[in-house]
């Protein structure tokens, strides 16, 4: 379904944010301006994708007229102010995950967008993907009856330490995990005990591992690794399920749509966010965009729940690196 009319910006030419480009393309959305301070990279990105305008910064691109919408796909600890800066100018952004890198971050994100009345859209993309969805409706038509109990597993390979070495996993990549938890148990987490875990050569955890309490008293499980060797596709073993009285049941990603084994083994992602556009990505800025036009009204993501997940993954932070001593939280009300 195409879209009426609008222009959107993408902060960040990394490789998410080119899958940004991608994906608002394969909805017919038009990317007319690109921000990176790289010009190397802004010049090859806005060549191959054909966007009009490049930018060293959002000043520069606010400078030259605000555009009607923008993804943030910079690094976490650059949210803040790339976020601050466009609502202030009236933009509605889709953050990526997670909202902010810190607390203080991600509430100072969500007090400009209420202030200044914009959407702000946390970039949770879990929740736009089919097999996510179907059981979250399945679990809110009351098939599994009441929600005991939503357990996780994402591991990854060795890599994303060396390429995030300052990055805690919790932050990194449970942030996902934390987020199908709160949507599936529909309740907010008061409580978190957690641990982490050091390889050699490895400054920051390869390994987390929590529990999580919700205000309901559903129990959460969040297991992460970077253990798996280099060379393993990006595609690995992603699984969650959730526990009720009268069921379970789960989405299991550990065997990809299509695993090519050859000199290298590649596993092309087909489900969420697929180089040339389309997949759970798309129904996300699909539904962003929306969300900018009018023609959605309600949203998938709450901008309560993106600063809650970022509450629960510091938590889980502290937590772990204090030996797993428990930590409180008082979230604001899901909404």
């Amino acid at each position: 379904m195409r879209h009426q009319r609008i222009e959107v910006a993408v902060v960040g030419a990394g490789a998410f944010g080119l899958r940004h480009v991608a994906a608002y393309r394969s909805l017919g959305v038009a990317v007319t301006a690109l921000v990176d301070p790289d010009p190397g990279v802004r010049q090859r990105v806005a060549a191959e994708y054909d966007v009009p305008r490049t930018f060293g910064t959002v000043e520069d691109l606010l400078a030259a007229g605000a555009p009607q919408a923008a993804s943030v796909c910079v690094p976490g600890p650059a949210h803040r102010a790339v976020a601050v800066a466009l609502l202030g100018a009236g933009v509605p952004v889709l953050v990526e995950k997670p909202l902010a890198a810190t607390v203080t971050d991600a509430a100072a994100i969500v007090a400009a967008a209420r202030t200044h009345e914009v959407i702000c859209q946390p970039g949770h993309i879990l929740r736009h993907s089919a097999p996510h969805r179907a059981l979250y409706d399945a679990v809110r038509a009351g098939a599994l009856g009441q929600v005991l109990a939503v357990s996780s597993r994402r591991d990854r390979p060795r890599t994303l330490s060396r390429l995030f070495p300052d990055e805690h996993p919790a932050l990194l990549t449970a942030v996902h995990d934390i987020d199908l938890a709160i949507w599936y148990a529909q309740s907010p987490v008061v409580e978190v005990r957690a641990a982490a875990r050091t390889r050699p050569g490895s400054a920051s955890p390869v390994l987390v591992w929590a529990e999580l309490r919700h205000a309901n008293e559903v129990v959460s499980s969040i297991r992460n690794s970077y253990l798996l060797p280099e060379h393993t596709p990006n595609h690995t073993s992603d699984l969650v399920e959730v526990y009720g009285t009268d069921g379970v049941a789960h989405v299991d990603l550990s065997h990809p749509t299509l695993l090519v084994q050859g000199e290298q083994t590649e596993a092309p992602d087909w489900l969420l966010s697929p180089v040339d556009g389309g997949g759970a990505l798309a129904a996300e800025l699909r539904h962003f965009v929306g969300q900018v036009t009018g023609t959605e009204s309600s949203a998938v993501v709450p901008l309560a729940d993106g600063l809650h997940v970022v509450q629960v993954a510091t938590a889980m932070a502290d937590s772990a690196a204090a030996g797993g001593a428990p930590r409180r939280i008082s979230p604001e009300p899901l909404s």
